[in-house]
């Protein structure tokens, strides 16, 4: 049951946009995908363990994680149609229709899981060039006699 679950929540979690943003953007700090990571394991403790767990509750559990761990507020109705998504699943699975469980599952949009590679790597590459770009100016800005620095424009021309 829980594994089901947690093949539901991965899914539409690598396909939710503003998740995908607010992890690329770091807006979860530095860690930010394995903080997504971390919001997908409590999601599927949280459904499936929650006593009487409804959509709406689902729902306030997605706009809390997105506002505490990622300082984002969603405006496009998504955490909605997320826990729809989770709702319905959920459902299916606590009734044991996993015939219907496998079509649902397959009329949901193709994974995309490539963006939390890509999130890691450009958060290493940005690290990457501010350390780089800082030691550069450290070796190329000498200072005259009179302790003044002169600062030249870097453009290539």
């Amino acid at each position: 049951m829980e594994e089901a679950f947690a093949k539901v929540v991965q899914h539409v979690f690598s396909n939710w946009t503003a998740l995908k943003l607010a992890v690329e953007n770091c807006m979860g700090g530095p860690n930010s995908k394995q903080t997504a990571v971390e919001c997908m394991n409590y999601m599927v403790q949280y459904c499936l363990f929650e006593p009487g767990v409804d959509a709406m509750q689902i729902e306030e559990a997605l706009e809390d994680i997105l506002d505490e761990e990622f300082d984002t507020v969603c405006e496009d109705g998504s955490p909605k149609e997320v826990a729809m998504i989770f709702f319905k699943f959920l459902q299916l699975i606590k009734e044991g229709d996993m015939q219907q469980y496998e079509i649902e599952y397959e009329k949901l949009p193709v994974m995309n899981s490539e963006w939390f590679n890509q999130a890691k790597v450009q958060t290493q590459q940005a690290v990457d060039a501010d350390s780089s770009s800082s030691s550069e100016e450290e070796q190329t800005t000498p200072m005259d006699q009179d302790g003044w620095t002169e600062v030249k424009s870097r453009k290539r021309r």
